[in-house]
């Protein structure tokens, strides 16, 4: 590896770091001062690198990350008022929040919340329960007539078709120590961040199949934040004591429970696997809570017969 390499992975690693504490503390004051501190450069050289390697401004990215979380407390808690979602994500104001809010959706908080939640996703569409075409941002899609035959889907009418039969059970599930290659952009690309880890820990012996679990962390809600910016952690689970390097970042997944859901799939069954978990949702007196979802594998599709991932999608809950 040469000297350029190294220096971009030490850079990613120190900013995977500053994302990592970004997102555990959205309701607190972020400074540029603090923030720089924990990468350890100048608040001016840290400026300039974070905006190279994530293509957004430290403001920009802290600013959307907020908004994107009071946009899916919105949809999955009606119970908690728009003041309280506001102070938990870290605005210091109802009237400061409500101004960002609609600059970035186009809507108010208050119609936000009453649109139809996007519950499937079909080919990059979304849509609500009862059929409704949304947009990403829980917008009703005008400009997607005509694309769509000009109809909303029937979609129980369709459920075999985005739906699979499988058992859904509510677990409590182990705090898992993990190490992650970070992926932004789109799903099917995650191979490549695992590529790495797997490059980067086997030499280490930190891959000992099957103690090693593999498990894919989702950081952000593809119905809310565009997909070229929607973040995923390529994971193996490792011992505490496990120190990561370079653009190979340590995170711990908490314990809790979740709903956890089992398929036996092929590549193209994760729309449908997804599809039904969310489904789920609707219909049994639990809703998601913060922490995050994630895909926890019991093998490699390589290694099956059938070509199949076995796995549970696994999403923390709590009660309606």
């Amino acid at each position: 590896m040469n000297a350029k390499d190294k220096s971009r992975q030490e850079y990613m690693a120190r900013i995977n770091r500053v994302i990592d504490y970004i997102e555990k503390n959205l309701n607190e004051v972020i400074t540029l001062e603090k923030i720089a501190q924990i990468a350890c450069f100048s608040p001016f050289h840290f400026h300039r690198i974070f905006s190279t390697l994530t293509n957004e401004t430290l403001n920009s990215f802290v600013q959307r990350l907020r908004i994107e979380k009071a946009a899916r407390q919105l949809s999955n808690d009606k119970t908690v008022s728009i003041s309280e979602i506001a102070d938990k994500c870290g605005f210091g104001s109802v009237a400061h929040f409500s101004r960002t809010f609609r600059k970035y959706f186009g809507l108010t908080a208050k119609e936000f919340r009453e649109t139809e939640k996007a519950i499937f996703s079909i080919d990059g569409f979304y849509y609500s329960k009862n059929g409704q075409v949304t947009r990403k941002i829980n917008q009703t899609g005008p400009d997607f007539k005509g694309q769509l035959c000009g109809d909303n889907l029937n979609l129980l009418n369709h459920s075999k078709f985005i739906i699979m039969d499988t058992k859904i059970e509510i677990k409590e599930m182990p705090e898992f120590n993990v190490v992650y290659c970070r992926h932004t952009g789109s799903f099917n690309q995650i191979g490549k961040a695992y590529e790495k880890l797997i490059k980067w820990a086997a030499p280490r012996g930190l891959v000992r199949f099957p103690e090693t679990k593999t498990i894919t962390v989702y950081h952000d809600d593809p119905a809310i934040t565009e997909i070229e910016q929607v973040r995923q952690s390529a994971c193996i689970t490792v011992d505490n004591d496990v120190q990561a390097e370079g653009e190979f970042g340590k995170m711990t997944l908490a314990s809790g429970k979740y709903a956890v859901g089992h398929f036996e799939i092929d590549e193209k069954g994760f729309e449908k696997a997804w599809n039904t978990m969310c489904l789920w949702f609707t219909e049994s007196g639990y809703q998601p809570r913060d922490g995050y979802p994630y895909e926890l594998y019991y093998n490699s599709p390589e290694e099956d017969a059938n070509g199949k991932f076995v796995l549970d999608i696994c999403i923390p809950v709590k009660t309606l």
